[in-house]
This record gives structure tokens, sequence and C-alpha cells, in this order.
């Protein structure tokens, strides 16, 4: 893929699954051309139970991490499952079935022997003692979870009936919670580097994945330095870390705001220790956003980040950056890096001030060779109001090159535009971006927080005013 070239995108609009007559399912006919045309694209290409996943997959140190057992793995095999009906395109109203489908069965087959040998590494614990830890090795564990996920598929195609699949529609399970998330789109470029360590995150239905009693949505832009493994562990393990502290408090009120901010903490905290324990070079930015929702409505918002990731919340008359970047040249953040308990420095190396010369954030997950550099974020809480119309979180490649009241002016544009549809929004962005000489991968995570129709309404009677 060249550098011009856009390369994933996801556009999400959940609502309401409504068949006109008992048991009738009105999104049946969109899974079954589903299933068929993956159906015909799979083929033959599927790996029997017997194929060793030795030879599947080819690593080095900077291309895997070992997957501790327990809840590590748990998080992993969940997203991974997770984005592999996003990137095959599974219709919205079969997802969550699917997910829990899929997890069960694979939890089964994991009780192998045969297949948990092939995907195990031994790795010995860090420390003092010779103890010895049996972790899940992270490329082939992906590799066996995207060969299920397609045999998990085919097999409906090939194997249910109409009335099997019905089953597996929010409908028939009678998933109310689906009318609570609004729209969302993202996209992202590898752009000018060599690789992409950008990573994102969305789970509109972050409660039903993962069994939380309170409606939340949850979405997170990662970007990865000296490699893309510390933005992969985030990405992947933040979110269950942060379902774990929710489900502590299943009946908080979301104006406890003190227990939100424990609970991003103590999440980010957990995977930047749980990530320097694996021996690996690399870093990564966050910026996390958690919708709680109210009946039909989001209530609040709650926003956590290290480092220059950025979350912009508008309406029509205001927009509000949420993040003040980590940076090494930040009064604050420089004065904590050069106390005398920290010892560290800030450099202006490369064109860029540096913290000892190495690293241009001054927080980060990961990065576990310059103490100075640390996994504690900042918070900001905000009550949602009907006026608030759109939440953009995005890497730096875009908030470096493309002025805020550009942003917000061509997200309400593209927004009026009819012929636009909503994933072409960040795609607009990311071209701007290019426009003003971004060189750097570049994420664009766009949540809409009312009706794209009610947005356009509320937009216009501002201009009117």
């Amino acid at each position: 893929m060249s550098n011009t070239k856009y390369e994933i995108s996801n556009s999400s609009k959940v609502t309401n699954c409504l068949p006109n007559e008992p048991n009738e399912c009105i999104y049946l006919d969109e899974f079954k051309t589903f299933l068929r045309e993956l159906s015909r694209s799979l083929g033959d290409n599927i790996l029997d139970n017997g194929t060793e996943l030795r030879n599947c997959v080819t690593r080095g140190n900077n291309e895997t991490y070992p997957v501790m057992e327990g809840e590590e793995l748990q998080a992993e095999i969940l997203m991974q499952i997770w984005q592999q009906l996003h990137v095959k395109q599974c219709p919205e109203h079969f997802k969550m079935a699917l997910l829990k489908l899929i997890l069960e069965q694979i939890y089964g087959e994991l009780k192998n022997a045969k297949i948990r040998d092939q995907l195990q590494i031994m790795r010995l614990s860090i420390g003092d003692t010779d103890a010895v830890n049996v972790c899940y090795d992270l490329l082939k564990l992906q590799k066996f979870i995207n060969q299920w996920v397609d045999k998990a598929l085919l097999h409906l195609s090939d194997n249910s009936k109409e009335e099997n699949l019905k089953t597996y529609a929010d409908c028939f399970n009678k998933s109310e919670r689906t009318s609570n998330a609004f729209s969302y789109t993202e996209f992202h470029i590898k752009n000018k580097p060599r690789k992409m360590e950008d990573r994102h995150t969305c789970m509109p239905r972050f409660s039903e994945m993962l069994n939380i009693k309170e409606i939340y949505s949850f979405y997170g832009v990662f970007d990865g330095h000296s490699g893309s493994l510390a933005a992969t562990y985030a990405a992947n393990q933040i979110p269950y870390l942060i379902s774990l502290q929710l489900k502590q408090r299943p009946d908080v009120q979301s104006s406890d705001c003190d227990f939100y901010r424990e609970a991003f903490e103590t999440a980010f905290l957990q995977a930047d220790q749980n990530f320097a324990q694996k021996s690996i070079c690399s870093g990564t930015t966050a910026v996390c956003a958690l919708l709680k929702y109210n009946a039909e409505q989001i209530q609040h918002l709650y926003i956590a980040w290290v480092g220059d990731s950025k979350a912009l919340l508008v309406s029509p008359t205001m927009q509000l950056q949420l993040v003040k970047a980590h940076k090494p040249d930040n009064m604050d953040e420089r004065k904590r890096i050069e106390s005398l308990e920290i010892g560290g420095a800030v450099m202006f190396v490369q064109g860029q001030w540096r913290v000892n010369g190495i690293i241009n954030v001054s927080r980060s997950i990961g990065d576990s060779s310059v103490k100075a550099v640390i996994a504690e974020p900042d918070f900001v809480d905000i009550p949602l109001q009907a006026t608030h119309d759109f939440l953009l979180l995005g890497s730096d490649g875009l908030w470096d090159h493309v002025g805020e009241n550009h942003i917000v002016q061509t997200v309400y544009k593209g927004l009026d535009d009819n012929e636009q549809s909503l994933e072409d929004i960040p795609k607009h962005l990311i071209e701007l971006a290019k426009q003003g000489d971004s060189q750097d991968n570049i994420t664009v995570i766009l949540v809409l927080l009312k009706d794209r129709s009610k947005i356009n309404e509320n937009y216009k009677k501002y201009q009117e005013k």
C-alpha cells in the first residue's frame, strides 16, 4: 500500500433492531449476504485444527510480546475477536452474539494441551527467583484467533438454518442497549513513516462486551514510538483494566469524578507496569474517552491521557480542547523531570525538546528505561449538555498540522452535506493534515453525541442567530 492510500475505515451506527412480526429480524438478509460473501472469499484457506501454528508466523523481538495467563490473555482474546469482526465488516446487529459465541469456542479450544503447547512460550520471570512463567506468543495467539473466527463464521454459513441465524441478532436477544450508541467513524493512515505505529480502539457497546451493569462506550487513540508494541498492548489492555474498576462500583454516580479518575489512573499505571515486565523498548501516548449513558442520552464524558494525542469536544458555540499535552518543555513537566528525585534532563535535540534527549513526550505508557517519563494520566470529566454535538480524538499527526477552527468547520460542513458519508469526514481531515505537511502516522476518531440530523439542525439554529 502506498503512502498516499488510506488503509482501514469503519463507520457504525447502532440502532434498534425492531422486527415487524414476532420472530422476524429485519437485518437477517444482510447477515446471510455477509456470510455468503465471506465464504466465497475464504474458500479453502482455513487451516485444519491439526495444522501446527509454529510456522504460521515469522516473528522477532520487535514484533511480538509474551501474553500472561489470566486477565491479560482474556483481554487479548476479546480485542482480537472484536477487531476481526470489524475488519470483516460483520453487520453490527450480529456482532455481540458472535463475539460471545467465538469467545466461548476459543476458551474451549485452549483447554486442548496440544493447542496450548503450540501457542505458548517459556519465559523466565523477572526478579530474583528462577520460577518460569508460561506465556502465550502474541502473534501466534492472534493467528490462531483469526483462523478460529473464520472457521466459526464459515460453519454458520454452511450449516445453520435461517431460524438458527436469527438467534444471533440483537432483536432476538432483546439487546436494548443498542439504542444508546450513536454514530462513530474512524480512519487512519501510515503516511510517510515506514511502519504504522498508531493504534486505536472503538467500543460503542463497551458495557455489553465486558458485562458492565451501567451503559458505557469507550474510544481510544494510542500513538506508538520505538515500534508499535506498546501501542498495541495499551489499546488491548486498558479497556479491559478499566472495566475491572467499573465492575467494583456498579452503581457509581456520574458525578463521582474521583472514582473515575482513580479508575483510569489504576488502569494506566497497571498497563505500564505489566508492559515494563516484558522488557521491550517501546512506548505510546494514550487518549481515552469513556461515555456514560442514561436512557437515550449520553450523560457524562470522562477523558484521560498521557502524551500529546488529543480530544476536542464541540458544540456550535464553543470548541473545548480537553487535553493539555504532556511535553518536556511544559514548565510543570520540566520541573518534575529535572527535580532532584528524578534527576532527568530536558534537551533540544533534532528540532524538538526531549526527555534525556530521547523522547519528545514527558508521559507515556512504556518507555521504562527513561524513568523521568511516567504513565500517570491527567483526567477531565464533563457533564454533557444538549448543545454538545461531537467528540474528536486524534494523534498529533492531525493536531500539529490543522488548526482546531478548521477542523471544526470541516466536520460541520461534512455533516451537513447529504452526499458525504460519515466516514468521508475523517478522510478529509487527514487530507488536510497531509496538505499541511504532516509526515507522521495519523489516526482520527469522530464520535457523534446525537443523531446527525439533530446536529445539523442545532448548527443551523446557531448560524441563524
